[in-house]
């Protein structure tokens, strides 16, 4: 007898999941939370399966974390709880640092685990769906697509200066800045070329593929996604 092919959850469901635990991330504001924060997304990232390729998405939210506790001791708070030469760092400059970069670690980590396994078409489809204008959706589809094409360029970029034998190190830099400079130029033009390309097969038509039913699998995912920040909501009163 063969098994049922469990149903994954809907694009829509995710997203839905997404937005409710980013918010109640975001309302955080002890320190004591913290750790069930770490543990939630800690635990989100294991069960989607990431890859370290699909991890290293998290650099850059890792470098503005480090900036916001790195900055945030040395300018904010009347505490003073240490002294680097001559820098003085303040207890409440440190914690609200603290604070604000694991939370933007466990909303940008959360929300990777939940929206990485859909592709991004499917994405735009559910924000249509859930009422978000298609201008703003057809804006989002189009500005990963540019930063594709970005991304494109500069690599054939490099490799070709690194085949003609190209400074490295500090030197390199005014370098790296013009090739920059072209890549987004040319990844402009091609934009405009796609969005020609568009306009010619009919986008803006008013035409759209109604969306799909949501399921019970849909209705509990979403349900526990709100079950769960209400409990860190709970958590962070007591």
């Amino acid at each position: 007898m063969a098994r049922a092919v469990a149903t994954p959850v809907s694009a829509r469901a995710r997203l839905v999941a997404a937005f409710v635990l980013a918010f109640g991330f975001a309302a955080v504001q002890t320190l004591d939370t913290l750790l069930a924060l770490g543990a939630i997304a800690a635990v989100a990232v294991l069960a989607a399966g990431l890859s370290w390729r699909e991890l290293a998405r998290l650099r850059g939210a890792v470098v503005l974390a480090c900036g916001f506790m790195v900055v945030l001791p040395m300018i904010a708070g009347e505490t003073v709880f240490a002294r680097i030469g001559p820098l003085t760092l303040y207890l409440e400059g440190a914690q609200a640092g603290a604070l604000i970069a694991a939370r933007l670690l466990a909303i940008v980590a959360l929300t990777l685990a939940l929206l990485s396994p859909v592709p991004v078409l499917q994405l735009v489809a559910a924000m249509r769906a859930l009422g978000v204008p298609a201008l703003m959706a057809d804006l989002a589809l189009l500005t990963l697509r540019y930063m594709d094409e970005v991304a494109a360029q500069l690599a054939r970029a490099r490799l070709a200066r690194r085949l003609r034998g190209g400074r490295s190190g500090w030197r390199a830099l005014p370098e790296h800045a013009l090739l920059l400079a072209t890549s987004l130029i040319r990844a402009q033009a091609r934009s405009e070329q796609l969005w020609a390309a568009m306009r010619l097969r009919g986008y803006s038509s008013g035409l759209a593929a109604p969306a799909p039913p949501l399921l019970a699998r849909d209705w509990g995912f979403m349900a526990g996604a709100l079950v769960l920040a209400l409990f860190v909501l709970w958590l962070d009163r007591l």
